[in-house]
């Protein structure tokens, strides 16, 4: 554990607006179409549409009558029998369950909806009409996950496993869209998810019997939410992660053979495309320089679990090709389902090649025709994530703050810190990309957390009340997020921990302690005044950073820290930092013991 030299006075907390619960989302529904209005049908109870929560000026719908709201030049339009009025945003209230009806553009493609029952829903003008969202609880998100992901999983126990990946996924992602308002879209790219119909205006939505069975089940492993990915087929053999996405590779997400899934009665598939049709994918979409007309394509590589790792096009001259990124270009061009997954074999027969495969999908972490399988011979839910997820343990979710997600980084936070988060997700990633191939090495999501109070900060992580923040190589700990950003010094912060991270995990066995933290103090472009200041008598330069005695002594040891490695830059050059951190020669580490 270290600590961050960036805060060094006593802070006081102050609230900011309550946002979700920890166990709540925003949802946004009939994501991927564009939905042209939207029709509120009132049930027993009132509906009210107001511009805010609070707003004591709003449209009321009776019951038993109906409303329209559509998008009017940016703005809304929304009108009751007896009125109409335009805002920005609309929020749609009632004490009962009212029944919103879609009524898609005419370029959707969608099929008209009975739509489905709600309390209460956000409505903000989009670009392609508007967009509607919904403020769920988790198990009602489960279910919902559940009823778009799970249609293939009759049996009990396979729909139990997919509830607990599916609220751990909920956890561990929240925020995937926060930059738009919202936690999750309705599509694959977060979940799936269909709003559990009501069985009539006076219900609400029914919960899945599997849902209830698992409530507030998750997967961890070392003490962590997991990435709990999963996929319809595996074809007989999960992928590693790694070899799909080589900055998610996880102990507990590696390729496993599943016999179940293996004696699945759809695991096989061939499919028939022509040379000229694959030409045209090498070419336009790939951008593989081929010399003349395609001849052959055949697997150059598989990975462990068998499936093709690279390809190699040939003609007058031929060129290698990623089989992912040929399988998502082919299936792009000609329907996501033409290359069902990488498990496959190629020839070639006359103008044609023909791939005969298994699987459908990237076959990562669960695959739900193993688990159906496995399900229908009795085995339990919680044997079936054990085969999938090896290692991991199933626990009860009891986090008590929110979580939300960046491409990067995931944050806990208290409800009182909520008005800076998007800043904190962002001023991170911000860095992060800066840092540029030296980030590289992070690991793929970054746990930050942070208090309420200073209290709760040194109850927590043990530093003095004076420290910003902390990390363990893994974690970043931080002071409350008000606090640090009244003091001006958020944004410092944050980059002095996160280029902690980098170093630390950058540095060779021995480094000094002073040369890390000096590199941490350049990377970030902090200034640290008092590097002349004199540390306490016989004390080394490492001991006053490990254990400082005093807000005025850490300050001077940082300070001189950065001082001398901004000397070795001005003498050596920025290169040769890196070398000293990576890869340090013995006159390098004699001179680094030697600094004082």
């Amino acid at each position: 554990m270290r600590t961050c030299v960036a805060a060094c006075v006593l802070l006081f907390a102050l609230r900011a607006p309550s946002p979700l619960g920890a166990r709540e989302f925003r949802v946004e529904l009939f994501s991927g179409h564009s939905l042209g209005a939207l029709e509120l049908r009132a049930g027993a109870a009132e509906v009210r549409m107001c511009s805010s929560r609070r707003a004591s000026a709003c449209l009321v719908l009776k019951p038993g009558h109906a409303a329209r709201c559509a998008p009017q030049a940016g703005a809304l339009k929304c009108s009751v029998p007896e009125a109409a009025r335009t805002w920005s945003r609309v929020f749609v209230m009632s004490r009962g369950i009212f029944r919103a009806v879609p009524q898609f553009g005419s370029s959707s493609g969608k099929t008209p909806s009975r739509g489905a029952g709600f309390r209460e829903l956000e409505l903000v003008p989009a670009a392609s009409g508007l967009r509607a969202i919904a403020a769920v609880d988790l198990e009602t998100y489960v279910a919902g996950a559940l009823a778009g992901e799970a249609t293939t999983l009759p049996s009990p126990a396979a729909r139990e496993a997919m509830a607990i990946v599916a609220r751990t996924w909920a956890l561990s992602a929240r925020g995937r869209h926060r930059t738009e308002g919202f936690d999750f879209c309705a599509l694959t790219h977060c979940q799936a998810f269909r709003w559990p119909r009501a069985g009539s205006t006076e219900d609400d939505p029914p919960i899945d019997p599997a849902v209830r069975r698992t409530d507030g089940q998750v997967l961890e492993y070392g003490g962590r939410l997991i990435d709990p990915y999963f996929s319809a087929n595996c074809g007989g053999t999960t992928e590693s992660a790694g070899e799909v996405w080589p900055d998610r590779a996880q102990p507990y997400l590696v390729s496993v053979r599943d016999p179940y899934c293996a004696a699945h009665e759809q695991s096989s598939w061939q499919r028939v495309l022509e040379l000229e049709a694959v030409m045209t994918v090498l070419r336009d979409d790939l951008h593989i320089g081929l010399i003349g007309a395609l001849g052959d394509l055949r697997i150059e590589r598989k990975d462990p679990s068998g499936r093709a790792h690279t390809l190699r096009a040939s003609g007058a001259a031929s060129g290698l090709v990623d089989a992912n990124a040929f399988r998502y270009a082919v299936n792009r061009r000609f329907g996501w389902n033409t290359l069902k997954s990488n498990l496959y074999t190629v020839e070639r027969r006359g103008r044609g090649l023909v791939f005969t495969g298994r699987g459908l999908g990237h076959g990562v972490g669960l695959c739900q025709a193993g688990a159906e399988q496995m399900a229908r011979m009795g085995i339990p839910a919680q044997q079936i994530l054990a085969t999938y997820f090896p290692g991991t343990t199933i626990v009860a979710f009891k986090g008590d703050d929110p979580v939300v997600s960046s491409e990067h980084f995931e944050l806990a936070y208290p409800e009182g810190q909520q008005a800076w988060v998007d800043e904190t997700l962002e001023s991170l990633e911000r860095f992060r990309a800066h840092l540029g191939q030296r980030a590289e090495g992070l690991p793929p999501k970054v746990r930050v957390q942070t208090w309420e109070t200073t209290e709760e900060f040194i109850g927590a992580t043990g530093q003095p009340g004076w420290a910003a923040a902390s990390n363990d190589g893994q974690t970043i700990s931080l002071q409350p997020l008000g606090r640090l950003k009244r003091k001006g010094i958020l944004a410092s912060t944050l980059r002095h921990e996160l280029a902690h991270l980098v170093v630390h995990r950058l540095r060779a066995v021995g480094t000094p302690r002073w040369f890390e933290e000096g590199m941490a103090l350049y990377l970030s472009g902090e200034r640290v005044p008092g590097g002349d200041a004199p540390l306490t008598p016989r004390r080394s330069l490492d001991d006053a950073l490990a254990q400082p005695r005093s807000e005025s002594e850490m300050k001077s040891a940082y300070a001189r820290a950065l001082t001398q490695i901004r000397e070795l830059a001005r003498r050596q050059g920025e290169a040769a930092l890196w070398r000293m951190l990576e890869r340090p020669t013995p006159d390098d580490r004699r001179a680094l013991r030697d600094a004082k």
